[in-house]
């Protein structure tokens, strides 16, 4: 029986932060038994006060679903150990899960394009999220993982699901950039000339990585001499997911319906696009943004499939 035939569930969400509100009202109109597992202390700019003001640290219930949107490897081995508690799937003790240098070392054993190292100017990554944790530098000072410093003209951010057994395209997110700092995105958007190594890529990584139940997302760079690369893996929707910039408010789909057990459909009509124009020049990190939403003739998305059968490499 799925998730999505079953009336009264006990649902545990991990954490307090914005993006999993969507979840939490789903949860609550459909009037699920929900626990915040979190810092009710929490303060930082992200967290939202309503899942704040209801969080605690202790387990008060025997959970059906276990339902995490933060990528930090903390976050993901307690989700881990909580499937394993209660007898429930996903398993994301996998390092490449949030170790950037881990995925870029994955992406080459899949014989994935990956961003040139041959440069005298790096960029160092750290494993935090949201564009922060980067540093510019020579590469004689550099230390840990780093990479070329690209000259970005555009980011592709694919959203993805999987039940387990099948990864689904739901949408994709486009940020223009100039001089490397974030000036405009849309969503949804098509991929043009990008669609066959996307697609090629993706299709490599469904094979290789096992992901239950969960949206995620994988970002591509496109640097200004027309070189595309995949730059970070995210377990996790991607930023403006809360406010449904990609589901609810743009279509009449919600991405809740999936994480309980529907099947996305083969197409999705998107109604609207979203653009967003950023304020100020900020090196990779996002400036506050103007968010315009435009009605448009509908866009018919089709939502494609890859089965995930793990191969060995």
């Amino acid at each position: 029986m799925g998730l999505s035939s079953v009336f009264f569930m006990n649902v545990i969400i991990l954490g307090t932060k914005r993006k999993l509100l969507p979840v939490y009202n789903y949860c609550r109109d459909k009037n699920y038994n929900i626990s915040v597992i979190g810092n009710p202390k929490a303060n930082h700019e992200n967290d939202t006060d309503i899942l704040t003001s209801i969080a605690t640290n202790d387990i008060e219930i025997i959970p059906d679903i276990v339902i995490n949107m933060k990528e930090h490897s903390s976050y993901l081995i307690k989700e881990t150990r909580l499937n394993e508690k209660f007898g429930l799937n996903g398993n994301y003790s996998n390092t490449f899960f949030w170790s950037k240098q881990c995925q870029d070392e994955t992406f080459k054993s899949l014989n994935i394009p990956t961003v040139p190292n041959e440069s005298d100017t790096v960029i160092i990554k750290t494993d935090m999220s949201g564009g922060t944790g980067f540093k510019i530098c020579n590469r004689k000072n550099a230390h840990g993982f780093y990479q070329d410093y690209l000259d970005i003209d555009y980011i592709v951010s694919c959203h993805l699901y999987s039940d387990g057994k099948t990864w689904y395209h739901l949408n994709n997110h486009k940020i223009w950039y100039e001089d490397n700092c974030p000036s405009k995105s849309i969503t949804p958007c098509t991929l043009g000339e990008d669609y066959d190594m996307i697609h090629e890529s993706i299709n490599k990584l469904s094979k290789h990585l096992h992901i239950h139940n969960k949206l995620f997302g994988l970002q591509f760079l496109k640097s200004k001499d027309r070189n595309l690369y995949p730059i970070d893996f995210n377990l996790r929707p991607f930023g403006g997911y809360d406010m449904g910039s990609y589901d609810t408010d743009v279509s009449k789909e919600n991405w809740c319906n999936y994480i309980f057990g529907n099947i996305p459909p083969a197409y999705i009509d998107y109604h609207s696009q979203v653009m967003c124009h950023y304020t100020e020049k900020r090196l990779f990190g996002y400036s506050p943004v103007k968010r315009l939403k435009t009605d448009i003739k509908k866009m018919r998305f089709k939502v494609k499939r890859y089965d995930s059968i793990l191969l060995s490499i």
